[in-house]
């Protein structure tokens, strides 16, 4: 049996408005290169191909504001990705479950999807690879692998994850809890025992993440359906249905499937 493709949705829907006035609903930080040469969203569209042979071209999903940054950007790496417009913000949890969707529908269940933030800088692009490809073959033996990052110091911007037992890939364990960013004395004792910061960035099988949404939001998941069942092709833009589109519940993924699920893994990487 061939192994099951890996399918980059890359999240690039969001405003940026933590970079005010720089980054902004007009022009968010995603969209920027900000001194450097690529756009953080290029930066994350080149983070993935040479991950391996079985990699997909890109789904974007974004904004209508956003869609033509998104096209251009992509275009001028020479990416054919396949643009997905949100026509109204929901939270992540759509975002993934629509991604989710069309990678199953394309390159079936088994498809395993990568769900990149499109706004992350990433030093060391070499590890991540590393990373990347530890986290595959733990998610095609059926989890939901969010990548943790090896903590520098007590930072109290950052979720934290505690990890839980190993699952035999190097740097691979089950995730005990997911735990909100804390204040200064929490966050050194995380520090000390050992949790993850949690990266916002993981990869899972198509099916897996689809039968999750349905057990713990099945609204939500009716709403994606529905959206895409009714959505439109215009100038190469995948336009989801907005009336059936409106009907979603917003809610981030981490509330959504993550604390919930009994199949949430962590990777540790350390190449932030």
């Amino acid at each position: 049996m061939s192994n099951p493709k890996i399918v980059p949705v890359i999240l690039a829907g969001g405003s940026g408005t933590r970079l005010w006035p720089i980054s902004r609903d007009s022009l968010p930080k995603q969209f920027l290169s900000l001194g450097g040469t690529r756009t953080f969203y290029q930066q994350t569209l080149l983070r993935v191909p040479a991950a391996g042979d079985s990699v997909t071209a890109p789904i974007v999903v974004t904004g209508e504001d956003f869609r033509f940054f998104a096209r251009r950007q992509a275009a001028e790496l020479g990416i054919d990705a396949t643009i997905v417009l949100e026509p109204a913000r929901r939270d992540s949890a759509a975002a993934i479950f629509t991604a989710a969707r069309i990678a199953a529908e394309r390159y079936g269940e088994d498809s395993l999807v990568l769900a990149l933030a499109a706004d992350h800088l990433v030093p060391d692009v070499e590890l991540f690879r590393d990373a990347l490809l530890a986290a595959a073959e733990v998610a095609a033996k059926g989890y939901i692998v969010t990548f943790g990052i090896k903590p520098t110091e007590p930072r109290t911007s950052y979720g934290y994850i505690r990890t839980g037992e190993a699952l035999g890939v190097a740097g691979a364990s089950r995730v005990d809890s997911f735990v909100e960013k804390p204040d200064a004395a929490t966050a050194e004792r995380y520090l000390a025992e050992g949790y993850l910061w949690n990266s916002g960035n993981f990869i899972f099988p198509a099916s897996l993440m689809l039968s999750e949404a349905e057990r713990f939001e099945p609204a939500i998941l009716e709403g994606v359906d529905a959206a895409i069942t009714a959505a439109k092709t215009d100038l190469g833009f995948i336009r989801l249905d907005k009336s059936a589109f409106l009907t979603i519940p917003a809610k981030s993924i981490d509330y959504a499937v993550l604390e919930r699920t009994k199949k949430a893994a962590v990777i540790e990487g350390r190449f932030a």
